[in-house]
């Protein structure tokens, strides 16, 4: 996943009405890729927390 696909996959998860499942889909990942990366909130799941540092 690069930082584009996090911060959508950060964005859309935000959002108290999204389903993982469909954010995934949307994004061309599985669902447990998708919390491998963001937690339920949307935000960042550690070290993805430093990838955002980054930039």
């Amino acid at each position: 996943m690069d930082i584009h696909l996090l911060k959508m996959a950060m964005a859309a998860m935000q959002d108290q009405k999204a389903l993982a499942q469909e954010v995934a889909k949307m994004l061309g990942i599985t669902t447990p890729t998708l919390y491998i990366y963001v937690n339920g909130d949307g935000t960042p799941k550690e070290p993805r927390q430093r990838l955002l540092a980054v930039f």
